[in-house]
Protein backbone atom coordinates (compact mmCIF):
# COMPACT_ATOMS: atom_id res chain seq x y z
CA UNK A 1 0.00 0.00 0.00
CA UNK A 2 1.41 3.49 -1.14
CA UNK A 3 1.48 5.88 1.70
CA UNK A 4 -1.46 8.58 2.42
CA UNK A 5 -0.48 12.36 1.60
CA UNK A 6 -2.04 15.94 1.81
CA UNK A 7 -2.50 17.16 -1.50
CA UNK A 8 -4.11 20.67 -2.98
CA UNK A 9 -7.19 20.23 -4.85
CA UNK A 10 -5.80 21.37 -8.29
CA UNK A 11 -3.54 18.22 -8.17
CA UNK A 12 -6.59 16.02 -8.26
CA UNK A 13 -6.73 14.60 -11.67
CA UNK A 14 -9.96 15.77 -13.36
CA UNK A 15 -10.69 12.71 -14.40
CA UNK A 16 -10.52 11.10 -10.72
CA UNK A 17 -13.42 14.09 -9.56
CA UNK A 18 -15.52 13.11 -12.14
CA UNK A 19 -15.84 9.53 -11.34
CA UNK A 20 -16.92 9.99 -7.84
CA UNK A 21 -19.14 13.07 -9.40
CA UNK A 22 -20.82 14.39 -12.47
CA UNK A 23 -21.75 17.41 -11.31
CA UNK A 24 -19.08 20.28 -12.52
CA UNK A 25 -20.65 23.05 -10.95
CA UNK A 26 -20.03 21.06 -7.66
CA UNK A 27 -17.13 20.15 -7.92
CA UNK A 28 -15.70 23.04 -8.68
CA UNK A 29 -17.45 24.27 -5.58
CA UNK A 30 -15.23 21.99 -3.41
CA UNK A 31 -12.06 20.96 -5.46
CA UNK A 32 -10.71 24.52 -4.08
CA UNK A 33 -11.94 24.58 -0.19
CA UNK A 34 -11.83 20.95 0.58
CA UNK A 35 -8.86 18.58 2.61
CA UNK A 36 -7.76 16.20 0.50
CA UNK A 37 -5.67 13.19 1.34
CA UNK A 38 -4.70 11.40 -2.08
CA UNK A 39 -2.10 8.18 -2.96
CA UNK A 40 -0.27 8.48 -5.51
CA UNK A 41 2.05 5.31 -8.01
CA UNK A 42 4.90 6.71 -9.72
CA UNK A 43 4.23 10.31 -9.28
CA UNK A 44 0.22 10.14 -10.09
CA UNK A 45 -2.40 10.29 -8.15
CA UNK A 46 -4.65 7.18 -8.09
CA UNK A 47 -6.84 7.72 -5.25
CA UNK A 48 -7.82 10.56 -3.28
CA UNK A 49 -10.33 11.36 -1.02
CA UNK A 50 -11.99 14.92 -0.02
CA UNK A 51 -13.17 16.64 3.15
CA UNK A 52 -15.38 19.98 4.51
CA UNK A 53 -16.05 21.08 7.44
CA UNK A 54 -20.07 21.52 7.65
CA UNK A 55 -19.93 22.87 11.34
CA UNK A 56 -17.03 22.84 14.05
CA UNK A 57 -18.46 18.97 15.19
CA UNK A 58 -19.35 17.56 11.79
CA UNK A 59 -17.23 17.08 8.47
CA UNK A 60 -18.77 16.06 5.37
CA UNK A 61 -16.44 13.51 2.82
CA UNK A 62 -17.45 15.47 -0.40
CA UNK A 63 -15.77 13.20 -2.70
CA UNK A 64 -13.86 9.28 -2.87
CA UNK A 65 -12.11 7.99 -5.82
CA UNK A 66 -9.79 5.11 -6.89
CA UNK A 67 -8.56 5.03 -10.55
CA UNK A 68 -10.36 2.14 -12.52
CA UNK A 69 -6.88 0.71 -12.84
CA UNK A 70 -6.24 0.90 -8.97
CA UNK A 71 -9.56 -0.89 -7.42
CA UNK A 72 -10.23 -3.84 -5.77
CA UNK A 73 -6.78 -3.55 -3.76
CA UNK A 74 -8.22 -1.95 -0.75
CA UNK A 75 -7.02 1.64 -1.30
CA UNK A 76 -10.40 2.77 -0.91
CA UNK A 77 -10.89 1.60 2.02
CA UNK A 78 -7.79 3.08 3.35
CA UNK A 79 -8.54 6.66 2.25
CA UNK A 80 -11.48 6.20 4.21
CA UNK A 81 -10.27 4.42 7.38
CA UNK A 82 -7.83 7.27 7.11
CA UNK A 83 -10.72 10.35 6.98
CA UNK A 84 -12.08 8.99 9.68
CA UNK A 85 -8.42 8.85 11.71
CA UNK A 86 -8.03 12.64 10.81
CA UNK A 87 -11.39 13.54 12.05
CA UNK A 88 -11.19 11.78 15.09
CA UNK A 89 -7.79 13.10 15.50
CA UNK A 90 -9.20 16.74 15.26
CA UNK A 91 -12.13 16.36 17.70
CA UNK A 92 -15.06 15.55 15.12
CA UNK A 93 -18.04 14.43 16.47
CA UNK A 94 -19.75 13.18 13.18
CA UNK A 95 -18.91 12.12 9.55
CA UNK A 96 -21.78 12.45 6.89
CA UNK A 97 -21.16 11.20 3.23
CA UNK A 98 -23.81 11.18 0.72
CA UNK A 99 -24.36 9.20 -2.33
CA UNK A 100 -26.60 7.66 -5.10
CA UNK A 101 -29.35 4.44 -4.48
CA UNK A 102 -27.43 3.19 -7.40
CA UNK A 103 -23.63 3.19 -6.03
CA UNK A 104 -23.78 -0.73 -4.59
CA UNK A 105 -19.97 -0.81 -4.40
CA UNK A 106 -19.96 2.93 -2.47
CA UNK A 107 -22.83 1.49 -0.06
CA UNK A 108 -21.17 -1.79 0.89
CA UNK A 109 -17.63 0.24 1.38
CA UNK A 110 -19.31 3.05 3.57
CA UNK A 111 -21.50 0.69 5.65
CA UNK A 112 -18.68 -1.64 6.38
CA UNK A 113 -16.43 0.87 7.52
CA UNK A 114 -19.29 1.76 10.28
CA UNK A 115 -21.29 4.17 8.55
CA UNK A 116 -25.14 3.97 9.02
CA UNK A 117 -27.70 5.18 7.01
CA UNK A 118 -29.90 8.12 8.11
CA UNK A 119 -32.00 9.41 5.90
CA UNK A 120 -33.03 9.64 1.71
CA UNK A 121 -33.57 12.52 -0.28
CA UNK A 122 -36.22 11.14 -3.36
CA UNK A 123 -35.22 12.06 -6.41
CA UNK A 124 -32.84 14.29 -5.28
CA UNK A 125 -30.80 12.86 -8.76
CA UNK A 126 -33.56 13.35 -11.24
CA UNK A 127 -33.97 16.56 -9.91
CA UNK A 128 -30.85 18.09 -9.47
CA UNK A 129 -29.09 16.82 -12.62
CA UNK A 130 -29.27 17.32 -16.41
CA UNK A 131 -28.43 14.15 -17.84
CA UNK A 132 -30.07 11.12 -16.39
CA UNK A 133 -27.53 8.47 -14.15
CA UNK A 134 -27.22 4.84 -14.33
CA UNK A 135 -24.75 2.68 -12.86
CA UNK A 136 -24.91 -0.89 -13.98
CA UNK A 137 -28.34 -0.96 -15.26
CA UNK A 138 -29.78 0.48 -11.75
CA UNK A 139 -31.26 4.41 -12.39
CA UNK A 140 -29.48 6.95 -10.24
CA UNK A 141 -32.39 8.67 -8.19
CA UNK A 142 -32.33 8.93 -4.73
CA UNK A 143 -29.41 10.64 -2.61
CA UNK A 144 -28.65 8.45 0.72
CA UNK A 145 -27.14 10.27 3.51
CA UNK A 146 -24.97 8.07 6.14
CA UNK A 147 -23.37 9.30 9.39
CA UNK A 148 -20.23 7.91 11.36
CA UNK A 149 -20.81 8.76 14.97
CA UNK A 150 -17.08 9.93 16.92
CA UNK A 151 -17.73 8.66 20.68
CA UNK A 152 -15.15 10.18 23.16
CA UNK A 153 -13.69 7.73 25.32
CA UNK A 154 -15.27 8.88 27.95
CA UNK A 155 -18.84 7.54 25.79
CA UNK A 156 -17.30 4.83 25.12
CA UNK A 157 -16.42 3.89 28.67
CA UNK A 158 -20.12 4.68 30.15
CA UNK A 159 -21.19 2.86 27.11
CA UNK A 160 -18.74 -0.22 27.67
CA UNK A 161 -19.78 -0.25 31.45
CA UNK A 162 -23.46 -0.44 30.30
CA UNK A 163 -23.18 -2.90 28.68
CA UNK A 164 -20.74 -4.82 30.79
CA UNK A 165 -23.73 -4.56 33.59
CA UNK A 166 -26.54 -5.76 31.17
CA UNK A 167 -23.98 -9.40 30.41
CA UNK A 168 -23.87 -9.83 34.46
CA UNK A 169 -27.29 -8.83 35.12
CA UNK A 170 -28.34 -12.24 32.72
CA UNK A 171 -24.94 -14.04 34.10
CA UNK A 172 -24.71 -12.94 38.05
CA UNK A 173 -21.90 -15.46 38.27
CA UNK A 174 -19.46 -13.17 36.38
CA UNK A 175 -19.96 -10.26 38.53
CA UNK A 176 -16.78 -8.86 39.68
CA UNK A 177 -14.28 -10.79 37.28
CA UNK A 178 -11.97 -8.24 35.25
CA UNK A 179 -12.16 -8.61 31.67
CA UNK A 180 -10.00 -7.34 28.87
CA UNK A 181 -11.52 -4.75 25.95
CA UNK A 182 -10.10 -5.23 22.66
CA UNK A 183 -11.13 -4.86 18.67
CA UNK A 184 -9.83 -7.88 15.90
CA UNK A 185 -7.34 -6.12 14.22
CA UNK A 186 -7.18 -2.50 13.64
CA UNK A 187 -9.02 0.31 11.43
CA UNK A 188 -12.38 0.12 10.87
CA UNK A 189 -13.53 -2.58 7.88
CA UNK A 190 -11.69 -5.43 9.18
CA UNK A 191 -12.44 -5.82 12.84
CA UNK A 192 -15.99 -4.69 11.71
CA UNK A 193 -16.04 -8.20 9.32
CA UNK A 194 -14.45 -10.20 12.16
CA UNK A 195 -17.34 -9.38 13.98
CA UNK A 196 -19.62 -10.21 11.93
CA UNK A 197 -18.41 -14.30 11.68
CA UNK A 198 -18.31 -14.34 15.64
CA UNK A 199 -21.88 -13.10 15.38
CA UNK A 200 -22.76 -15.56 12.69
CA UNK A 201 -21.07 -18.45 14.92
CA UNK A 202 -18.32 -18.79 11.47
CA UNK A 203 -15.40 -17.13 13.49
CA UNK A 204 -13.98 -19.26 17.22
CA UNK A 205 -10.73 -18.69 17.23
CA UNK A 206 -8.08 -15.91 16.44
CA UNK A 207 -3.91 -15.82 16.92
CA UNK A 208 -1.64 -13.02 17.98
CA UNK A 209 1.86 -12.60 17.57
CA UNK A 210 2.99 -13.26 21.27
CA UNK A 211 6.20 -10.92 20.32
CA UNK A 212 4.26 -8.07 20.29
CA UNK A 213 2.45 -7.85 23.57
CA UNK A 214 3.97 -5.30 26.09
CA UNK A 215 5.22 -6.25 28.96
CA UNK A 216 3.15 -5.49 31.09
CA UNK A 217 0.08 -6.47 28.99
CA UNK A 218 -1.84 -9.46 29.95
CA UNK A 219 -2.20 -12.17 27.82
CA UNK A 220 -5.08 -14.58 27.26
CA UNK A 221 -5.33 -17.81 29.42
CA UNK A 222 -8.34 -20.84 29.52
CA UNK A 223 -11.38 -18.71 31.41
CA UNK A 224 -9.97 -15.17 30.47
CA UNK A 225 -13.09 -13.11 29.58
CA UNK A 226 -13.06 -9.83 27.35
CA UNK A 227 -15.11 -7.21 25.67
CA UNK A 228 -14.54 -7.15 21.61
CA UNK A 229 -16.10 -3.81 20.32
CA UNK A 230 -16.35 -3.15 16.49
CA UNK A 231 -13.90 -0.75 14.74
CA UNK A 232 -15.72 2.71 15.97
CA UNK A 233 -15.04 1.08 19.62
CA UNK A 234 -18.83 0.26 20.35
CA UNK A 235 -19.03 -3.28 22.24
CA UNK A 236 -19.86 -6.13 20.13
CA UNK A 237 -20.15 -9.20 22.11
CA UNK A 238 -18.15 -11.12 25.26
CA UNK A 239 -15.92 -14.28 24.57
CA UNK A 240 -14.53 -16.31 27.20
CA UNK A 241 -11.42 -18.26 26.33
CA UNK A 242 -11.38 -22.32 26.25
CA UNK A 243 -8.04 -23.15 25.18
CA UNK A 244 -4.75 -21.37 24.36
CA UNK A 245 -2.15 -23.06 22.44
CA UNK A 246 1.34 -21.76 21.28
CA UNK A 247 2.72 -21.99 18.22
CA UNK A 248 4.94 -21.31 15.69
CA UNK A 249 3.52 -19.74 12.50
CA UNK A 250 4.20 -22.16 9.96
CA UNK A 251 2.78 -24.98 12.90
CA UNK A 252 -1.19 -23.56 13.03
CA UNK A 253 -3.08 -26.58 12.02
CA UNK A 254 -5.62 -26.93 9.03
CA UNK A 255 -8.19 -27.36 11.50
CA UNK A 256 -7.22 -24.48 13.92
CA UNK A 257 -7.31 -22.13 10.56
CA UNK A 258 -10.56 -23.80 9.83
CA UNK A 259 -11.71 -22.08 13.29
CA UNK A 260 -10.56 -18.78 12.48
CA UNK A 261 -13.71 -18.74 9.97
CA UNK A 262 -12.02 -16.25 7.69
CA UNK A 263 -11.67 -16.51 3.64
CA UNK A 264 -12.14 -19.86 2.58
CA UNK A 265 -11.38 -21.57 5.91
CA UNK A 266 -8.07 -23.10 4.31
CA UNK A 267 -4.62 -23.02 5.73
CA UNK A 268 -3.44 -21.29 2.33
CA UNK A 269 -5.88 -18.24 3.46
CA UNK A 270 -4.83 -18.15 6.96
CA UNK A 271 -1.21 -17.94 6.57
CA UNK A 272 -1.65 -15.52 3.17
CA UNK A 273 -3.68 -12.98 5.72
CA UNK A 274 -2.15 -13.32 8.89
CA UNK A 275 1.59 -12.64 6.97
CA UNK A 276 0.52 -9.73 5.93
CA UNK A 277 -1.13 -8.66 9.22
CA UNK A 278 2.01 -9.77 11.04
CA UNK A 279 4.51 -8.41 8.59
CA UNK A 280 2.82 -5.08 9.32
CA UNK A 281 2.63 -4.96 12.90
CA UNK A 282 6.24 -6.12 13.21
CA UNK A 283 7.25 -3.28 10.98
CA UNK A 284 5.26 -0.90 12.90
CA UNK A 285 7.43 -2.21 16.10
CA UNK A 286 10.38 -2.09 13.96
CA UNK A 287 10.78 -5.80 14.37
CA UNK A 288 11.08 -8.55 11.71
CA UNK A 289 9.00 -10.84 10.73
CA UNK A 290 9.69 -14.69 10.54
CA UNK A 291 7.77 -17.91 10.11
CA UNK A 292 9.27 -18.87 13.01
CA UNK A 293 7.21 -15.95 15.62
CA UNK A 294 5.54 -17.35 18.02
CA UNK A 295 1.88 -17.29 18.14
CA UNK A 296 -1.01 -17.49 20.65
CA UNK A 297 -3.88 -19.44 19.13
CA UNK A 298 -6.88 -18.99 21.17
CA UNK A 299 -10.41 -20.71 20.91
CA UNK A 300 -13.09 -19.26 22.12
CA UNK A 301 -16.96 -18.70 23.22
CA UNK A 302 -18.74 -16.24 22.74
CA UNK A 303 -21.11 -15.37 26.51
CA UNK A 304 -23.12 -12.61 25.40
CA UNK A 305 -24.20 -11.30 22.12
CA UNK A 306 -26.33 -7.67 21.59
CA UNK A 307 -25.35 -4.77 19.96
CA UNK A 308 -25.11 -1.51 21.68
CA UNK A 309 -27.25 1.22 20.35
CA UNK A 310 -25.46 3.33 18.29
Amino acid sequence: MFPIETVPGDEIPRHLLFLADEDGKRIGKYRSSALFFAVRKEGQVIGMIGLRENSPGEMEIVTLAVDEAAQNGGLGTALLEHAIAYAREKGYRDILIKTGNSSIGQLYLYQSCGFRLESIKRNHFTENYEEPIFEKGIPCRDQLILRYRIYSSEELAGIEKSYWDRFTKDHPEYAGWTYDSWMFCSGEKLPNRLMALVKTGMKRATSSAEELYEPDEEKPFPGSVSLVTYGNGLPGCIIETEEVLHRKFLEVSEEEARLEGEGDLSLDYWRREHEKHFRREYARGNRDFSFDIPVIYERFRVIFNEDALQ
